[in-house]
């Protein structure tokens, strides 16, 4: 365990406001969109003295960006003079692709940040890890495989399916005797049903023990389908383009631990921006203390999470951050009922024959809630076995949300072949309106 992961939070604070500072000053001289904004709201710098000033500075959003991009092509004012070795860019399925720079130092920090996770879920030298994150600009298999070789792991960059094609991967892993498995939930779960072909479980020469997820939003039951199906320990992490590698869960896996070091993580009400007590849901907004290019001040990033205060078993004083309640703008209002789209994940992995694929249609106009899955195993894609898999998925979504979905049964790899073997936020959700 780094030294900083067990620092006095006396000690932490003290150096998260000296960061805080320094980045204010410098955002107020070089970065004209922060300026810009700040002056607008009657913020100076030298009213930054603490981390309860930070409360001072607006909260910016996806719109304050995309406004500034609209303003001042093709980079916006926002990423500073430092000069950019690498662009990396948001890959939301909505809004338009936000440009991000990365200085040098920049991409050495991630790097550490990285390895600090891996580290913290038990791989280091000796692990083979096979990175199944497209290269690109999505950040998140870029600092993969920075960070595990930083930890002294071995890298095996296989790419995405569309890249490496799945059952090659597959053979990797096997030949390769591969120990940790980089990827998203979704692709884990895919990468399992290729390995065991029409067999119940997988064979007994894999060695992968660690499943490190990121991308995607994982339920509870999703890590036990993979842990059980792979054999493992799967470790969820969190980051978004703003806050690289910003999260990671420690072998405890109780929730993520925040590299308060290196960010400031706020949970605010949705509305007020009023910070809202440890342990209750609310926004999650990120200042990058340590960025030099591009800095993130404040950044709302569009997740609802809470911030736990309470010590972590494993020893380390950093807080955490609880799993996403969902994402702000993804709520579904149907038929008088409220839910996320998390939700229905967590109800379909209880339902142990629903294979790993799924996706949910919400047709507003028809006030319907449509959910395709697939079966886990051949036997359920025939006659009655599909309908009575469609009326037990229906009854248990009704059970758990409230609101009675249709369902329709697909073949196993349907919705693969529909949309392409790319693992990298897989889209589920199609709204009708």
């Amino acid at each position: 365990m780094e030294v900083v992961e067990h620092i006095d939070r006396r000690d932490l604070q003290a150096l998260q406001a000296e960061k805080l500072r320094t980045l204010v000053a410098r955002a107020w001289t070089d970065i004209p969109f922060y300026r810009r904004h700040w002056e607008a709201a009657g913020v100076r710098p030298d009213a930054i003295r603490t981390l309860d000033d930070a409360r001072r500075l607006p909260v910016m959003t996806r719109e304050d960006f995309e406004a500034d991009l609209a303003a001042s092509p093709p980079f916006g004012t926002f990423q500073g003079p430092a000069p950019a070795v690498r662009i990396h860019a948001s890959s939301g399925t909505s809004g338009q692709t936000r440009p991000v720079s990365f200085s040098s130092a920049d991409c050495s920090t991630i790097a550490d940040l990285s390895a600090r996770r891996l580290r913290a879920q038990g791989v280091g030298p000796g692990d083979r890890v096979l990175v199944a994150l497209p290269y690109s600009l999505y950040i998140g298999g870029s600092i993969a495989i920075e960070g595990a070789m930083r930890a002294g792991a071995t890298v095996i960059p296989t790419g995405t399916g569309a890249m490496t094609p799945s059952e090659r991967q597959v053979e990797l892993i096997r030949r390769w005797q591969v120990t940790v498995l980089c990827t998203t939930p979704s692709y884990a779960l895919h990468l399992h049903d290729v390995a065991r072909g029409d067999d119940a479980t997988l064979p007994s020469d894999f060695t992968v023990r660690v499943v490190y997820a990121t991308a995607e939003q994982m339920a509870e039951e999703t890590r036990h389908l993979i842990d059980e199906r792979w054999r493992c320990r799967t470790f969820n992490n969190y980051g978004t383009v703003e806050a690289a590698a910003c999260c990671y869960e420690c072998e405890g896996r109780s929730g993520w631990h925040v590299s308060e070091d290196a960010y400031l993580v706020e949970i605010l009400d949705p509305k007020t921006y009023e910070p809202v007590p440890p342990g209750a849901d609310g926004a999650v907004v990120i200042t990058s203390l340590s960025k030099e290019a591009a800095p993130f001040i404040r950044c709302r990033v569009g997740d609802l999470a809470a911030l736990w205060d309470e010590p972590c078993a494993c020893g380390r004083t950093f807080a955490r951050m609880s799993p996403l309640k969902g994402r702000l703008d993804d709520m579904i209002k149907l038929r008088g009922v409220n839910f996320f789209p998390a939700a229905v994940e967590l109800a379909l992995r209880e339902v142990p024959v629903v294979g790993s694929e799924w996706r949910m249609t919400v047709d507003y106009p028809r006030q319907l809630l449509l959910i395709e899955v697939e079966p886990f195993s051949a036997d359920a894609e025939v006659g009655d076995e599909r309908a009575k898999l469609a009326a037990a998925v229906a009854s248990h979504v009704r059970e758990r949300l409230g609101i009675r979905p249709e369902v329709q049964v697909l073949g196993r790899g349907e919705l693969l072949a529909e949309r392409g073997e790319s693992p990298v936020k897989v889209r589920r959700v199609v709204v009708r309106r």
